[in-house]
């Protein structure tokens, strides 16, 4: 089964310390004051985790040990990563979970033709056991990159993000 440490490593490469760049929507809290990310923790995810909003401060403060249980109890047990047999898989997935929020599932969903509910139940986890890790892992990889560029298109003021999001994705590498 897969480890979540070794996803979370992956991950952390791209997610670095603390930035607030104001055209980063995940950079304000819920009542609009510009917080910052830090280990790629987003105000909205860490005012979820502390039940208040974050203040800039609180955000430049996030350790990476606290950064770490929330990627693992927001996003890895959402992914059922600990049930995924290939760690390649769990690997891009959990990053584009991360990267995209449930938009990342729906998109695994896509490449496997379940149902798209943006939730890693039996029969999505199912399908990714099941299907050819070879064949779901670089189509996934495109939908990821498909998607960063429709963002781009919809709101050009994201482009600055694209190299960004471009040279992550192409981090990921299928090695069988």
């Amino acid at each position: 089964m897969a480890d979540f440490r070794k996803a979370l490593v992956h991950t952390l490469r791209w997610e670095g310390g603390y930035q607030d760049h104001p055209a980063d929507p995940g950079n304000y809290n819920s009542i609009g004051e510009l917080v910052g990310t830090n280990h790629g923790i987003a105000a909205p995810t860490l005012e979820a985790w502390l039940g208040t909003h974050p203040s800039k401060r609180i955000m430049q403060n996030l350790t990476i040990e606290a950064a770490g249980c929330i990627y693992r109890s927001g996003y890895w047990e959402s992914i059922k990563g600990d049930s995924i047999i290939n760690q390649e898989v769990a690997n891009i997935l959990f990053d584009g979970h991360v990267n995209h929020g449930r938009t990342g599932i729906r998109l695994m969903q896509d490449v496997l033709h379940v149902k798209r509910d943006g939730i890693v139940g039996p029969n999505t986890l199912n399908a990714i056991n099941t299907a050819p890790p070879h064949h779901i892992y670089p189509a996934y990889k495109e939908a990821r990159r498909a998607f960063y560029l429709r963002i781009v298109q919809r709101r050009p003021e994201m482009e600055v993000f694209l190299n960004g999001w471009l040279n992550r994705i192409n981090s990921f590498k299928y090695y069988p």
